[in-house]
């Protein structure tokens, strides 16, 4: 997946702020949500940042911005996810700050959860590991061409989840975040105990 998916994905009604074709065609390795002024310890090199912005203030001036998309840049960071919810709109220092350390900027609406752009990602992800150039996938050619328009449809990833088993009787199948968290689990799959 690619940083210009996230744009093309309607139901997530992101908008382009600032980037250009190579920065938008950056592939995307995963989703980091922070609001700390220096993330860049929790970074990891082709991720994108989901940001709520909690950490910029006007008084905070450009030094604190360029410092926080500085650290975005020298961690790897492909993209920066910035929500609108708290300032009503995309800072101008932060559009100024991106340009110049060459950060893609998207913005996040109020309507769009952080959750909803994790999961369109690592949803999208698992989709495109079923598609690797080889002489066999993890999943049968109809299955995936069934799933990416689901994905494309806007499929809940429960619905993903039963739609990638349906071909195998439907088994027991659970879908965890890193921390074990269920994300979703197929209809004949008991609930586990919170993490």
């Amino acid at each position: 997946m690619h940083v210009d998916h996230l744009l093309r994905m309607d139901r997530l009604d992101l908008s382009l702020v600032w980037g250009d074709e190579t920065l938008l065609g950056q592939e995307i390795a995963g989703v980091t949500a922070t609001d700390l002024e220096d993330p860049a310890r929790f970074l990891q090199r082709g991720e994108v940042v989901l940001s709520g912005l909690v950490w910029w203030t006007p008084e905070g001036g450009p030094g604190r911005t360029d410092r926080f998309v500085s650290a975005l840049r020298e961690a790897g960071a492909v993209a920066l996810l910035a929500g609108e919810e708290t300032h009503g709109e995309v800072p101008r220092q932060l559009v100024d700050a991106c340009r110049k350390f060459r950060v893609a900027l998207i913005a996040v609406p109020p309507q769009t959860s952080f959750r909803a752009v994790t999961e369109a990602v690592y949803l999208r992800q698992w989709g495109d590991l079923s598609g690797r150039p080889g002489d066999h996938h993890a999943l049968p050619e109809n299955v995936r061409r069934d799933l990416d328009l689901a994905l494309e449809g806007g499929a809940a990833a429960g619905e993903l989840l039963d739609r990638a088993f349906a071909h195998l009787g439907a088994p027991a199948c659970h879908l965890l975040t890193s921390s074990g968290r269920t994300v979703a689990r197929t209809g004949g799959a008991p609930r586990l105990p919170a993490p």
